[in-house]
């Protein structure tokens, strides 16, 4: 009989700090990404309201939470639904809006980073193409953009500010690498490595 397999963290668990800054891994969270079929679009956004308490960001840029449930605008009538582990949050969507939009399961193939700490906005703005002053880029803000290299979806999840980084698992070590080499002081650090 053939092994199981079960993905394994693509980086440490512990946190990586330097001054007061602060990079880990969040929690392992179930992701579910939700695409609307034509003409769906206001059964889909009463069906996920219903079935998860939260509802679909109407802008880009945005994100909503309730209830331990996260939901980030993605694109044009996409979005990425994030919940706690053993929430059953897939089946509670299939349940609710199978008929609205295509699921698909993005649990195993992204990673969130989480850099916080005084002056994370300096960090990240050292690695991605975009404004993230606070007129622009707030609390909840959403962007697709690039970290150097990798392309993520940035968030900021609190005031503080501290940022999520969700990248797919496979790029995860590299964004890892790249935000660390930052935090320490940017490239010519990192090529001494």
């Amino acid at each position: 009989m053939p092994d199981i397999l079960s993905p394994c963290a693509p980086i440490a668990a512990e946190p990586c700090r330097v001054g007061g800054l602060s990079l880990a891994p969040a929690p392992l969270e179930e992701m579910v990404s939700i695409s609307s079929f034509s003409n769906s679009l206001p059964a889909l956004r009463e069906a996920v309201l219903h079935a998860l308490g939260a509802s679909l960001p109407p802008a880009p840029g945005t994100a909503t939470r309730q209830q331990g449930v996260s939901i980030l605008w993605i694109g044009p009538n996409q979005w990425l639904a994030c919940a706690p582990q053993g929430s059953g949050l897939m089946e509670k969507l299939q349940v609710a809006c199978g008929a609205h939009a295509a699921l698909t399961d993005q649990t195993d193939g992204r990673v969130t980073l989480t850099l916080s700490g005084p002056y994370a906005h300096a960090i990240a703005a050292k690695l991605v193409p975009i404004d993230l002053h606070p007129r622009c880029f707030g609390l909840s803000s959403v962007a697709l953009t690039q970290a150097g290299h990798i392309p993520v979806i940035l968030m900021q999840r609190d005031r503080q500010p501290a940022y999520d980084f969700i990248v797919f698992r496979s790029l995860a070590r590299s964004l890892h690498h790249d935000i660390l080499a930052a935090m320490r002081g940017g490239i010519p650090e990192s090529e001494q490595n």
